[in-house]
């Protein structure tokens, strides 16, 4: 299973709707589709913004839910210097959950595209990375039946 680091900004962009990578990336973890870990310091992150800047109350029980999905994980010691120190908590979160993807939309992470084999992408890329394996695996074509049939 595939395994994810959301950053913050990540999960205030589900707020802009379904239609949103933020929203689709969230409802992935939700479905159990994708795996996202977590440190105690990035969680502690998510749930003091979140409070403060999401007002839609359905979006912050799936939120609530997101959070208490995620693996917990101890984040590993990075050794690289940022613009902004804020990022290391993520890069070392990602690194101690041996994430495949650090998904942010902060220009400072997305920057380095890499690091320790982690890919280091915008909501949009890892969706379009998600629907092409789906693709590949033909899950496109089984959901599409399985709505279409009810099976």
């Amino acid at each position: 299973m595939i395994k994810v680091v959301l950053d913050t900004n990540v999960l205030i962009t589900a707020e802009r709707g379904a239609g949103s990578f933020g929203r689709r990336i969230l409802d992935l973890v939700l479905q159990q589709k994708i795996k996202a870990v977590i440190s105690d310091q990035v969680k502690r992150e998510n749930l003091l913004i979140v409070n403060r800047l999401v007002k839609d109350e359905s979006l912050k029980r799936d939120l609530g839910l997101f959070l208490d999905n995620c693996q917990e994980i101890r984040p590993a010691v990075v050794n690289i210097h940022l613009e902004d120190e804020q990022d290391l908590k993520l890069l070392a979160a990602a690194v101690g959950g041996r994430a495949d993807y650090l998904i942010t939309e902060d220009k400072h992470l997305l920057d380095l595209e890499n690091f320790q084999q982690i890919k280091i992408i915008k909501p949009s890329e890892f969706w379009q990375l998600w629907q092409k394996q789906q693709d590949d695996q033909g899950e496109t074509w089984n959901n599409w039946a399985q709505n279409i049939f009810g099976k």
